[in-house]
């Protein structure tokens, strides 16, 4: 049996920042990933990639013993948008403007996948750092191939209120109570201690 740890990065410190108020010291997550107890083959890193101010930083995850997958970030401007509203009292047209703010998007959600699917085989374990919906798919194809999945995120809500862990991932978890376990659930906060960043 072999076990695989894969880090969705953005959304795992999303989680671990505005949610448990805390921040990953990467090297202790290595080290904890590496220990008797979980004794991972490799520990995959999946990051957005910003250019050259991060290379420093990607290197000493690399350092450390990480298996670094990037993808280059992509801005996405802001864009002016115009409908035409009638008056549903006077009949008349009026036009509302109104603007659809950009972001900075690089989802490595492919990337993990596909590492994940051409490592792992029937009888080995995947703890997959996400509370991400577009990885349900993936935790029930592995489950029905017969790999044991843990997925590691917080179902605390942010200081907003906001879920970030996925109902979709919740109803996975929910079924797998009943169907002998393939999938289960850590709660990343109970490693805090282990993992924070001083």
């Amino acid at each position: 049996m072999n076990r695989y740890a894969f880090i969705d990065v953005s959304n795992t410190t999303g989680t671990t920042n505005e949610c448990l108020n805390f921040s990953i010291d990467w090297e202790k997550l290595y080290t904890l990933m590496k220990n008797k107890k979980w004794n991972c083959k490799e520990v995959l890193f999946y990051k957005g990639y910003k250019g050259l101010k991060e290379e420093e930083q990607l290197k000493k995850i690399e350092e450390i013993g990480y298996v670094v997958r990037t993808k280059l970030t992509h801005v996405h401007p802001n864009r002016k948008h115009e409908i035409s509203i009638e008056c549903e009292h006077c009949g008349k047209n009026f036009i509302h403007e109104y603007l659809i703010r950009g972001n900075r998007k690089s989802n490595c959600d492919v990337e993990l996948s596909v590492d994940a699917v051409n490592l792992l085989k029937e009888g080995d374990e995947a703890l997959i750092f996400t509370g991400d919906s577009d990885f349900a798919y993936l935790v029930e194809y592995l489950a029905d191939k017969g790999v044991k999945v843990r997925i590691v995120s917080s179902t605390k809500r942010d200081k907003n209120g906001n879920k970030r862990f996925s109902t979709r991932l919740d109803k996975i978890l929910d079924i797998e109570e009943n169907n002998g376990r393939r999938v289960d659930f850590i709660h990343i906060n109970n490693w805090k201690r282990l993992i924070e960043k001083e």
